[in-house]
């Protein structure tokens, strides 16, 4: 199967975007709303929401179009998974502030809900795992191109659509209006009645990114698409700018992976991608290279801003924070990223650990 490229470059893009959103993130609760600082970081989340699906959506374009056993899911891809998350679960509850300040065993103890759960960003591992194990049925979906239509427009309309809508009626015109609010609760109890949980998932995006690469969009499609994602764009810096004043709350309403706002800019991503021409060779080679230290620099990134805030007491505060996120955000992916390559020289490590 010739390689896409376009993966390679989107992969290594996601995994920078991901990093921009939690520098962005990691003071944005911690200002006012009223103020420029924190509509500098809702313009910036906002920029890099559509990190997490296309990663997902790669995974979709990837495995999809190649048979991989049920044997070799859990062997291979899996198990390095399920090591993975442990191994990262325990790196990050030992290396706390508390372990250098009261010892291993009180850190342990202190901080034992992460081996279990994670550290924040570790969702996105057990996310995976669960979908890897859900390839066997995508593959059947997949296999009958109405089959598949029809799953990616029936989980648009009750993962995206109908919440999103029901989101914004209750934010903006029924936030002072009981019967409204009284009607929402009431639609969306009828959903969860209806247990169309099999569609909400990230398999729309799986199975996205898969279909998505097989077929062509014409140019003039391809234009729209950037149109609406840059409305898509301006529509979640607006909207949480505007809850967020009004409730006099950081809010975040709109940042999450199933606004259709978001789905907009991440289409807008891939095609961007998908169509652009990548004919350095030697540009390509490299970046082929870096690609593959992306989900090692996804894992340790969050402890490389945690610690430069912790020891070097340098975060998004210390400067504009126009000038403070990107730069901070393109420290800790360097910083990640070679890490990253480090460890992928360790041959038991690269293997199941990232």
């Amino acid at each position: 199967m010739k390689r896409k490229v376009y993966c390679d470059y989107l992969r290594l893009v996601a995994t920078f975007a991901v990093v921009f959103i939690h520098v962005a993130a990691s003071n944005w609760s911690n200002v006012d709303v009223n103020g420029i600082q924190w509509q500098v970081f809702n313009i910036y989340d906002s920029l890099v929401r559509w990190g997490v699906p296309i990663f997902v959506m790669i995974s979709g374009a990837l495995f999809l179009n190649r048979d991989v056993p049920i044997k070799n899911i859990y062997s291979k891809y899996v198990l390095r998974m399920v090591i993975a998350f442990v191994s990262w679960s325990l790196f990050y509850a030992i290396l706390t502030t508390d372990t250098f300040q009261h010892g291993l065993i009180y850190s342990l103890k202190s901080h034992i809900g992460t081996l279990v759960t994670g550290h924040y960003h570790m969702w996105f591992v057990l996310m995976i795992i669960g979908l890897y194990m859900c390839i066997p049925f995508m593959k059947k979906i997949v296999s009958d191109e109405t089959v598949m239509k029809y799953f990616l427009k029936l989980s648009f309309i009750f993962a995206f659509l109908i919440p999103w809508v029901l989101k914004i009626v209750n934010d903006f015109v029924g936030s002072n209006n009981s019967m409204i609010q009284k009607m929402v609760t009431t639609i969306d109890s009828d959903l969860m009645n209806m247990g169309m949980s099999m569609v909400l998932g990230y398999t729309f995006y799986f199975i996205l990114g898969y279909y998505l690469d097989r077929i062509e969009i014409k140019k003039d499609v391809r234009v729209m698409i950037y149109v609406a994602g840059i409305l898509g764009f301006i529509f979640t810096v607006v909207a949480d700018a505007g809850l967020s004043i009004k409730t006099q709350v950081a809010n975040s309403n709109y940042y999450g992976n199933f606004e259709v706002n978001v789905l907009l800019e991440v289409i807008a991503v891939h095609t961007l991608f998908k169509y652009h021409t990548f004919q350095n060779e030697k540009v390509n080679r490299f970046v082929v290279v870096l690609s593959k230290f992306g989900f090692g620099a996804y894992l340790i990134h969050t402890f490389i801003i945690e610690s430069m805030a912790a020891i070097l007491h340098f975060d998004t505060l210390s400067m504009n924070a126009w000038i403070s996120v990107p730069l901070i955000s393109i420290i800790v992916f360097g910083v990640s990223m070679g890490i990253s390559a480090v460890l992928n020289h360790i041959p038991v490590i690269k293997k199941y650990c990232v």
